[in-house]
């Protein structure tokens, strides 16, 4: 990379910083450079004496109106929509703009997601700027993909009031609970677990508060602005997103099978490793969440044991019995359907009638016949006085005579 593209790539990312409310100042950015050379392996390390050289560049090459804060120590824009038009961008520094945006293109929703695109096209056409001022990848901070939908028109100002420091009005809609109206300060902007969310203050106050953007209905820019706050910045990066309790001195026993994932993120979670000789590995982890460590337990099916704290364990313990005690057995509805479906309850069909041949019923109508002749002739013996029949002679005894 030349020395004039370095110098672009330092501008940008110098930028970059302010707007992210970062207060950069000659000494923290020389330091952000070096991590990111050794980290990422992005080759613009520099003094400090180079990057005071590159701050009166901005100031007196590109008229950049930047100010520096004696309480944060740092600089900051005094016009959030000043753009940084930058000399033409090499091959090598283009593909990186280029490869960024195509990757955050696939967590931006829209209508952000079109206008990075769009904005990165025009850099590659005609070197513009507009990239790094609308798309912002470097101060979002993406983790999976997308969870919940978003509404396009939601984010995008959402986005805007986040990136011009705009207080809001919205409307937010919490579980089980009805749609309440909200004044906010959107502070920070953050992608965690693949939803979006909005921290900040509510208007006025120091009271804390993270907005879920798919929870939020009707927004309205309020027509005043805010100052970032620093040390809310800086203790989200610290603390994390969210205030919850975190446990400490969890140790687990996780089984060979998911060792050599446990391995890859590691260098990430930073928590302790101690393997063991049949293949499974003893984890402490740092302070964490309970809630987070208990799902990813159960996720596991098994495959890691809690050795300490025991009130994590039995908590685990607690949450396996309920899962046994649910689905040891079949469903109801289930076992309704096989009982209506038994061969003993099935009701038998009524047997078809047959209807008999002619002959047959022929045959059928003469047995009945003779039988009843046969009674008819029994009948005209015994009654003498039937016509068409000789009546019995009658015996005259010697008396008549």
């Amino acid at each position: 990379m030349s020395v004039q593209s370095r110098q672009a790539l330092r501008l940008m990312k110098f930028v970059a910083e302010m707007r992210k409310n970062n207060f950069p100042n000659a000494g923290s950015f020389a330091r952000l450079l070096r991590r990111a050379d050794e980290e990422e392996s992005i080759p613009c390390t520099c003094s400090t004496r180079t990057v005071m050289r590159d701050i009166e560049t901005l100031k007196t090459e590109y008229n950049a109106p930047i100010e520096y804060d004696p309480v944060n120590r740092g600089y900051f824009l005094l016009n959030p929509s000043w753009e940084l038009s930058v000399p033409l961008m090499n091959d090598d520094v283009l593909s990186m703009s280029m490869l960024s945006t195509r990757l955050a293109s696939d967590f931006l929703p829209e209508p952000v997601r079109s206008r990075a695109n769009s904005a990165m096209e025009n850099a590659l056409a005609g070197n513009s700027s507009r990239f790094f001022d609308d798309a912002m990848i470097e101060s979002i901070l993406c983790a999976t993909g997308i969870k919940s939908a978003v509404d396009p028109e939601v984010f995008r100002k959402v986005f805007d009031a986040w990136r011009m420091h705009q207080v809001v009005r919205l409307t937010y809609r919490k579980p089980n609970e009805p749609e309440s109206v909200r004044s906010f300060e959107p502070h920070i902007l953050a992608f965690r677990n693949g939803v979006w969310y909005a921290k900040g203050y509510e208007t006025g106050t120091k009271d804390v508060k993270v907005y879920a953007v798919q929870r939020i209905g009707d927004v309205a820019y309020a027509g005043d602005t805010f100052v970032s706050d620093k040390k809310l910045i800086e203790d989200t990066r610290k603390n994390g997103l969210f205030i919850y309790p975190r446990v400490s001195d969890i140790r687990l026993r996780c089984d060979a099978s998911i060792a050599f994932y446990l391995r890859e993120h590691q260098p990430v979670k930073q928590f302790k490793v101690e393997p063991q000789t049949d293949g499974s590995l003893i984890i402490t982890l740092k302070p964490a969440f309970e809630h987070e460590v208990i799902r990813w337990i159960l996720g596991e099916a098994g495959k890691i044991e809690v050795l300490s704290p025991p009130e994590l364990r039995g908590k685990i313990a607690a949450a396996g019995r309920l899962i046994w005690e649910r689905n040891r057995e079949e469903p109801a509805s289930a076992k309704k359907t096989e009982k209506d479906a038994s061969p003993e309850k099935k009701s038998k069909p009524a047997p078809a009638e047959v209807t008999p041949a002619p002959n047959v019923r022929r045959k059928k109508a003469s047995a009945k016949a003779k039988p009843a002749q046969n009674t008819q002739k029994a009948s005209d013996e015994s009654n003498p006085a039937r016509p068409g029949k000789p009546a019995a002679s009658k015996k005259i005894g010697s008396k008549g005579r």
